[in-house]
Formats: C-alpha cells, sequence, structure tokens
C-alpha cells in the first residue's frame, strides 16, 4: 500500500510517503507561510523524489484536527479531493495523537496546542491509548485530572507559555519538550493512518475541530435548534 500522508494543522507542515507503515520520504517546515500555497507543491516535490506518480497513491492520511481552523480546512480538503480524484482510501487521525506517537518515553503522554485564555485543545495518551479523550478544556481541567495520577508524564507540542505552570505543578514527574522537539516528524502520521480503518464516507468528511468555528456560532443564531453540523458545512 502506497501512502501519502500530511498534517496542516499547526504551524508546521509535514508531508509523507510511505509504503505500508515503512516511511520512505517526508517534507517538513516550520515556517510561518501559507498552507494553502504551500501543500500542493510540497506533494509534487516529494512525489517526484521518490518518482511516484500520484495515480500510484492507494491511501490518503490527513492530520483531523484539532488545530488551526484555517490549516484543517486546507488539509481536510485536499485530501477529500485527492481521494476522490484517485479513488484512494482517506484516513482521517487527531492531531494530538500524531505528537503523542512520536514519544518513546514511559507513563503518560500529554501532546497539547495552545487555544489561547489559559485553554488547550490536548489529550492523554498511554503507550498509544487514548486513555483521555481529545477536548478543548482549560488547562486547570487537565492539570487537576492529571494530578490524580501517578505515573510519570511528558508534555509536548504548543507548551511554551504553560511551561513554568508545568514545572511547578509536577516538577520531576514531568518533561516538558519544548515546541520546537515536538513537531511532527512525519512517521507518527503514517503510522496511524496505517493502522487505522479508511472513511467510508468521503464526501461527509469533516474537520474536527473540537469546538466551533466563530462561523458557525454565527449560523447557529441564525438557525435556533438546528445544532447539526454537516447542514452548517453544506449550506455555507
Amino acid at each position: 500500500m502506497k501512502i501519502l500522508a500530511f498534517d496542516t494543522s499547526n504551524q508546521p507542515l509535514t508531508v509523507s510517503l510511505a509504503e505500508n507503515s515503512d516511511v520512505l520520504r517526508v517534507f517538513s517546515t516550520n515556517e510561518a507561510r501559507n498552507h494553502s500555497i504551500q501543500l500542493l507543491p510540497a506533494i509534487q516535490a516529494t512525489l517526484a523524489e521518490q518518482n511516484w506518480p500520484l495515480s500510484a497513491i492507494d491511501r490518503i492520511v490527513v492530520a483531523q484536527g484539532p488545530g488551526s481552523f484555517t490549516g484543517l480546512r486546507i488539509g481536510v480538503t485536499v485530501a477529500k479531493m485527492l481521494a476522490q480524484t484517485l479513488q484512494a482510501e482517506l484516513v482521517g487521525v487527531s492531531s494530538l495523537a500524531v505528537l503523542a506517537a512520536q514519544v518513546t518515553r514511559p507513563g503518560l503522554v500529554v501532546p497539547l496546542f495552545n487555544a489561547r485564555n489559559n485553554n488547550v485543545f490536548a489529550g492523554v495518551y498511554r503507550a498509544g491509548e487514548n486513555v483521555l479523550p481529545d477536548a478543548h478544556q482549560s488547562l486547570d481541567q487537565l492539570t487537576t485530572w492529571l494530578q490524580t495520577r501517578t505515573e510519570p508524564i511528558t508534555f509536548v507540542g504548543e507548551t511554551t507559555e504553560f511551561s513554568t505552570t508545568l514545572t511547578q505543578l509536577f516538577g520531576d514527574r514531568a518533561v516538558v519538550e519544548t515546541p520546537t522537539a515536538s513537531l511532527p516528524d512525519g512517521h507518527g502520521i503514517v503510522a496511524l493512518g496505517y493502522q487505522s480503518q479508511p472513511n467510508p464516507d468521503v464526501a461527509h468528511f469533516n474537520p474536527n475541530y473540537l469546538r466551533k468555528t466563530q462561523a458557525e456560532l454565527n449560523w447557529l443564531a441564525a438557525h435556533p435548534g438546528e445544532d447539526h453540523p454537516e447542514n452548517y458545512v453544506f449550506e455555507v
């Protein structure tokens, strides 16, 4: 199985090519650029380096969220377009699980993204198992739950704003990786995407924002009692 995997969920951009679970090529950048401009050329260049035609791809794997609303929309839109055009399988994986999959230390792994106002997108993983579901929550909620556990903890992702608090709360029990050390390496998304079942309904495949966008909130205000995401997606 030839796999094309990419992650546009945040500022970093990764594109990977794999044969089954064996990663053959990775393009990665952390430059603050527009993924709508950068993604397709990155895919084309990575395919050219591997000497694969686009038509050879059997499975598309995309980081489905959470993350940047704009980044997720770009990634999911391109993934759906390619899957439908190529008649390829489509797999969406958690952007947080991608980071967790890169950590080899024992104990709990907490990937997190800064959701502003002391809120985070975060989940808790242990040996690949999601022991606390990905959610949009306050940092206080997350750390209160973690304080009920005794295992060592590794925090990865957008940790800069929270590193002092996390170190004070958990001391030597915690390792707080820097954002640079936490960058997606292109391997985690392939491992998850290879193991997962393809989505049977490409047309209704959407980003997993974990919270409503402002546009959705505005739409719901104009359509009281119609809290159906598919209505918002198709009407907008």
